[in-house]
């Protein structure tokens, strides 16, 4: 029995020659700017805040502590004891008309009214500080995004980089064998 010999066979893969001499170009362009954006930081990869946004986030700011703390937009305290004076002031005066002035009765009825109308003053001012605590969290979550992605940048680009790298058009070509 004989035994046949078998040649050495190889597997080349490289870049198909036809796109070297782009691929040379733009991996240079890609190169040197990968370069320039881990020299510059962060703001070479990721874009700034709008000036809108910024000022979108303060405003959301300001109005979420003003919501929590029942200042600025939220202070309604003025107009809610107006609100209940009136309704007193309303209240003696259908007493007076119906011939019953200090009733036991009509003072229980007044109270109930007024004890009403407070509790619903200060569920809406809960409703008005949980939703202050909300809107100035969206604000927080916004601004630690981006600063996330601010951290980020420098990996970002790297990704970018390699992912341009990794993409280039490969030839593969197998020479060799036989008996």
């Amino acid at each position: 029995m004989g035994s046949g010999g078998g040649g050495a066979q190889t597997t080349t893969t490289g870049i198909d020659p036809e796109f070297k001499p782009y691929l040379t170009k733009v991996l240079s362009d890609v190169t040197e700017r990968y370069g320039r954006e881990v020299g510059q930081g962060p703001d070479a990869v990721v874009a700034k805040l709008d000036p809108r946004q910024q000022r979108a986030i303060d405003m959301q700011t300001r109005l979420a502590e003003q919501a929590m703390s029942g200042t600025g937009l939220y202070d309604t305290q003025a107009a809610q004891e107006r609100q209940l004076k009136n309704l007193m002031g309303s209240s003696l005066g259908q007493s007076a008309y119906g011939g019953s002035l200090g009733s036991a009765r009509a003072q229980k009825s007044m109270q109930s009214a007024l004890a009403d109308k407070a509790l619903e003053y200060q569920q809406r001012r809960q409703q008005e500080a949980a939703s202050g605590i909300e809107t100035l969290g969206a604000a927080g979550s916004t601004l630690q995004q981006y600063e996330q992605q601010r951290l980020d940048a420098p990996h970002t680009s790297a990704s970018r980089y390699f992912g341009y790298l990794g993409s280039a058009p490969q030839q593969t070509s197998t020479s060799g064998g036989g008996k």
